[in-house]
């Protein structure tokens, strides 16, 4: 029965209907400074960009990505409005305040986190694990898609493009396994 109801939950990220019930949900406050450090920093202010490389690492509160290389975008007011991170990608979520959270981290080639909307997409080899009281399992696909205002998070097979053969017969798609 237990998992069955692990089935739904992880399910719900496949399924593209906003509820606050559905979904993986990933511990963030958009709201919090951003926090950075890297073994190499280059900032041109001039230009509004930052760069980041060598054990890159950003936190804004609860939520914390890493990455071999980043580039923060900023307007000329020097507000920072994108980050975009690249080779071996990883999000980590720490645990929510109920017993049912669990630690969220993802993998990825490339993240690309949109201060302005709020959302960050990671793409390229896309892999999920969550822990939590009672509750274990990996998803795998091809983007991750998270709302930094709510934390929900939704993971997408590989789209086939129009005049594409698909591997196997068969379209892209999403992988859940259970623990």
């Amino acid at each position: 029965m237990t998992r069955l109801a692990i089935l739904w939950l992880l399910l719900g990220a496949l399924i593209p209907v906003p509820s606050p019930a559905q979904g993986v949900r990933f511990a963030t406050d958009a709201s919090a400074p951003l926090s950075a450090k890297a073994d190499k920093i280059i900032w041109q202010q001039a230009i509004g960009r930052a760069d980041f490389s060598g054990a890159a690492h950003i936190t804004q509160g609860p939520l914390s990505i890493q990455a071999d290389t980043m580039q923060l975008l900023m307007s000329p007011s020097g507000v920072a409005q994108s980050l975009v991170s690249q080779g071996q990608v990883v999000v980590l979520s720490s645990p929510g305040p109920g017993p049912q959270d669990g630690v969220h981290r993802a993998d990825a080639d490339r993240a690309h986190y949109d201060l302005i909307a709020n959302t960050l997409l990671l793409s390229g080899n896309v892999q999920v694990r969550q822990n939590g009281a009672g509750k274990a399992g990996k998803m795998s696909g091809a983007s991750l898609q998270i709302d930094m205002q709510t934390g929900l998070a939704r993971i997408l097979g590989a789209p086939v493009l129009s005049g594409e053969t698909p591997k196997n017969g068969k379209p892209g798609r999403a992988r859940i396994e259970l623990e």
